[in-house]
């Protein structure tokens, strides 16, 4: 493999060396090229240096890291993003599958996000990835990003219907009537959607809320959603469920 060349964009000192140790003594195939404190010294160190991959701290003096991205429209780079942020910014991260590191960085997972990035072919999505991050960052919209065969599918939170099931696998019905296939598990998009108004009400359903039309008390409660399915709650979670949509 060919050694992947880097650059840490960082303003303070101690995370500046801490992360550059850490490159140059456990991780193979990576070499640091530089180190920049500010987005303008960046840039031109970036253009310079020609990097494989930016470590891209999140907070900087005078201007943001995001900012970063307007100079390079075409990056030829991969970005992973340093961050301390707290869990809404992290969970803006995994909707819009970006790579990131939580600091103080682990070796494990700084060691799994380079061989992701050495692994990984640039696409032509990376850049609208990067948009939807800064639009989850600023809560202009909810946009989730789904893995496909061809690439990546951004879809809106809220045209959602359910996620269900299928083994290891998870099915995105959709208010368009498109089925969207991924090769996750629903545990997976049940953590990443809990607190966005989804509920799992059964082994196999993890339904949004704002889309439920009816609720029916038979022998068995069941739910009619807006694209007229009628998908049951287990008895397990009944009672959490009706205290979730405020029902007596």
């Amino acid at each position: 493999m060919n050694t992947l060349k880097s650059v840490i964009v960082e303003d303070e000192i101690s995370s500046q060396n801490t992360l550059k140790n850490m490159l140059n003594d456990f991780c193979d195939g990576i070499e640091v090229s530089g180190i920049a404190g500010t987005v303008d010294e960046s840039i031109k160190l970036i253009q310079k240096v020609k990097p494989d991959i930016v470590f891209l701290d999140i907070d900087l003096p005078e201007k943001n890291g995001f900012q970063l991205l307007d100079y390079f429209p075409d990056a030829s780079f991969e970005i992973i993003f340093t961050t301390a942020h707290n869990q809404y910014a992290i969970k803006a991260f995994k909707l819009s599958a970006i790579d990131y590191l939580l600091k103080p960085i682990d070796l494990e997972e700084l060691r799994l996000a380079i061989s992701k990035v050495a692994d990984k072919k640039k696409d032509i999505s990376s850049r609208e990835k990067y948009r939807l991050l800064i639009e989850n960052m600023n809560n202009k919209s909810k946009m989730l990003s789904l893995p496909s065969r061809t690439g990546l599918v951004f879809v809106e939170i809220k045209n959602i219907i359910h996620c269900e099931a299928d083994g290891n696998y998870t099915i995105f019905h959709m208010t368009t009537g498109e089925k969207h296939i991924v090769s996750k598990t629903l545990g997976i998009y049940d953590q990443l959607l809990s607190d966005l108004n989804f509920y799992r009400i059964n082994r196999k359903d993890l339904v949004n809320l704002n889309h439920i039309l009816e609720l029916r008390r038979q022998k068995k409660m069941t739910v009619k959603l807006s694209d007229n399915s009628f998908l049951p709650i287990t008895d397990s979670r009944k009672d959490e469920f009706l205290d979730l949509l405020g029902a007596v």
